[in-house]
């Protein structure tokens, strides 16, 4: 299971966490919590002072959703090495981060190499097509986890498809553009 996030965009529990502290504190976060805060919320609290002022503004950026040509970059992207170096299981494009779900199969090159692949690639040329050259795009932290079980892989794939149902984007996950699930799976799970 892997994620990314693109860069500047911050996860939900830390927005929640952000918009309590400036319920608390306004636009003056004391230093002692500031510094004593996680790096992804101390992005939050930039924002604010940039002006941001609700959950929308904080989560973004929302590149994913807004250019389909992004969109579009990074699905070929993850099919290319399909069957050759990974197996993709599933995955979930959120507006601005990504589920994956992967079984590594490459001999010659290590998981953490070709998620660079695809993270360096995807961001290059999404940012050509968004006129952001030189910017970061993807976050430089990403999630990962080994799966060791059957039951574990079934519950990782029902998160990564109910993301855009859990928030609150679609009422089934088929109905999400961004999902993905291969017809092996679907063979299986039938």
């Amino acid at each position: 299971m892997i994620g990314m996030r693109l860069a500047g965009s911050i996860t939900r529990p830390t927005v929640k966490r952000v918009l309590e502290l400036k319920r608390l504190y306004g636009q003056c976060i004391p230093p002692k919590i500031y510094w004593e805060a996680t790096a992804e919320e101390r992005v939050g609290f930039r924002k604010l002072l940039r002006g941001a002022d609700c959950r929308r503004d904080l989560n973004g950026p929302f590149h994913l959703h807004h250019s389909e040509q992004c969109r579009q970059i990074l699905i070929d992207s993850l099919h290319f090495r399909d069957g050759i170096e990974y197996e993709i299981i599933a995955y979930s494009i959120m507006p601005n981060h990504v589920h994956l779900v992967i079984r590594h199969i490459s001999k010659a090159l290590h998981m953490g190499e070709l998620l660079w692949r695809i993270r360096k690639f995807t961001g290059r040329k999404s940012n050509e097509v968004l006129g952001l050259v030189g910017n970061e795009y993807w976050e430089r932290e990403s999630y990962d986890h080994i799966i060791r079980s059957q039951r574990e892989l079934m519950q990782q794939v029902k998160y990564t498809l109910m993301n855009p149902v859990v928030c609150g984007l679609v009422k089934r996950w088929e109905d999400w553009p961004g999902n993905y699930l291969t017809s092996k799976w679907l063979r299986k799970a039938a």
